[in-house]
């Protein structure tokens, strides 16, 4: 039995073998590289019993040998998989059950059972490039996997590059990692091909989640503040993972905004525990959120204009009334990103090296020595009470806040908010959702006022003047404003949930 631990990403690229034996040829590492066909079928039951189990098994077929095996359950942070398995060589093309230890299966399992009803769901069949690279006193096998996944006829590419630590230390994986970042367009592999493949099978094709709200992090009393804090950070990069995915499958504006999302929880749960983390550690990672949300800072404006200029939106109607407004907001719109740039940032450099160091960070904590136990309860609390004072002394005791200062105060609702997102799984949750709910709708309200706000700006810009859409702009501000500060003080009279 060996522990696989390995990290795997998509890539789309040309010339792949080309150039990565250059940058080996370049770094001067010792290595060896060949080639081979794999065809590897995979077995389970029709009411997927293995999959129950979170195993995987498979017969691989070479050139020169046979081998079934399979991978018990395992874990999957940041793209890195860490599973056990077991590999038998074998002279046939049926897996033999009984050739594996009796101790990977659970108490009194019928294995036997299960081998009469075992039978070929899906296949793989795909080249691979590997080299065997030599790094100080570790080996990593890293391998190129060109081809297809197939299922009752229908087919799905493969397109993939995996690092797999043979001997050594985990940091030989990473430092390949980052030279392969400098020269391809990589994703985190979360799924594995077995997955897919098992989607392939259920589905008939290979699926893509709708965009989701951000979950919650669950925590629990027991926990340290310092298991908290990497719980989280394993939860936000994950959560960061899925909404790349989901996005390159599809970049649409709702998408990009869960990446957003997903990095706002990360940047916001370092920031909350920054007193944990050593200095330098935080100011970098700190350093490479900045830059990676700043990567997206057209997106709001982006979502905002969508909103305008959609023919069944609620205020194309009102924008009939001037063209040449309809037409500035257009070329506003052509301004932003392409599909084709924003895969180009989700699968460059800037991302990949951030979730690496996040990885690196989760796997090795640094953290500050506590000269007395942190209690994650009180901790919690004192965050959360902070986040809402944050809030509160934005309005000094006005009964009415201006447009900018409701504006001003977005931020500071979104990282209230963030707080809940880390923290509000300590307590009792239909409180948590009453709570939430008052300050969302605040929130939306505000983010409605900054699409108004885009819009007046723009039709202050133009020659012509619209007065009939000024007039209804004005008086919709108006009414908005007041429907802000009634949902605002109805927020801050409700009982926050951590008291």
């Amino acid at each position: 039995m060996a522990t696989e631990i390995e990290l795997k990403y998509l890539v789309d690229d040309d010339n792949i073998v080309d150039k990565f034996t250059a940058i080996l040829t370049k770094q001067q590492y010792s290595y060896t590289h060949n080639t081979r066909q794999l065809i590897n079928s995979y077995f389970d039951t029709q009411d997927k019993q293995l999959r129950a189990l979170d195993f995987g098994l498979r017969v691989r077929k070479a050139e020169d040998y046979t081998e079934q095996t399979i991978k018990t359950a395992g874990v999957v942070v940041g793209g890195l998989h860490q599973r056990p398995e077991y590999n038998v060589e074998i002279t046939g093309c049926q897996p033999d059950l009984s050739l594996f230890p009796r101790e990977i299966w659970p108490d009194n399992y019928n294995v036997d059972h299960l081998q009469q009803k075992l039978t070929p769901l899906f296949s793989t069949n795909f080249r691979r490039e590997s080299w065997q690279v030599s790094i100080g006193d570790s080996v990593v096998e890293v391998a190129f996997d060109k081809g297809a996944i197939e299922s009752k006829g229908v087919e799905i590419p493969i397109s993939e590059i995996e690092l797999e630590l043979i001997s050594g230390k985990t940091g030989a994986i990473f430092e390949l990692a980052e030279l392969l970042f400098e020269s391809f367009h990589l994703s985190a592999g979360q799924l594995s091909k077995a997955a897919r493949g098992y989607q392939l099978w259920q589905f008939g094709q290979q699926t893509t989640s709708e965009a989701m709200p951000l979950s919650q992090l669950q925590l629990n009393e027991a926990m340290s503040v310092e298991r908290a804090l990497i719980k989280g950070i394993e939860h936000g990069l994950n959560t960061l993972q899925d909404a790349i995915a989901l996005t390159i499958a599809a970049p649409e504006l709702e998408n990009v905004k869960q990446v957003y999302l997903a990095l706002t929880f990360i940047q916001h749960g370092l920031y909350l525990h920054h007193e944990l983390i050593e200095d330098e550690l935080y100011q970098g990672l700190k350093r490479q959120l900045k830059e990676a949300i700043d990567e997206l800072s057209w997106l709001e404006s982006a979502i905002n204009i969508k909103h305008l200029t959609l023919k069944t939106g609620s205020y194309r109607k009102k924008l009939e009334y001037s063209q040449q407004l309809i037409q500035t907001l257009k070329i506003e719109r052509g301004r932003f990103p392409q599909e084709s740039e924003i895969k180009s940032l989700l699968t460059g450099k800037l991302l990949n090296t951030l979730q690496l160091n996040l990885l690196k960070f989760v796997l090795s904590p640094v953290v500050k020595p506590a000269e007395t136990p942190r209690l994650l309860p009180e901790y919690s609390r004192q965050k959360l009470e902070q986040s809402l004072a944050e809030i509160v002394s934005i309005s000094h005791n006005k009964m009415q806040l201006s447009p900018l200062e409701y504006l001003v105060m977005q931020h500071h609702l979104n990282r209230s908010l963030l707080t809940g997102n880390w923290f509000s799984s300590l307590y009792e949750q239909s409180g948590r959702k009453d709570y939430r709910r008052t300050w969302l709708d605040v929130l939306q309200g505000i983010e409605e006022l900054a699409t108004l706000d885009l819009l007046q700006k723009q039709l202050k810009a133009l020659e012509q003047g619209a007065s009939k859409l000024e007039n209804w702009l004005e008086g919709k501000i108006e009414n908005l404003l007041v429907a802000i500060e009634h949902s605002y003080q109805s927020a801050i009279r409700v009982e926050p949930y951590w008291r």
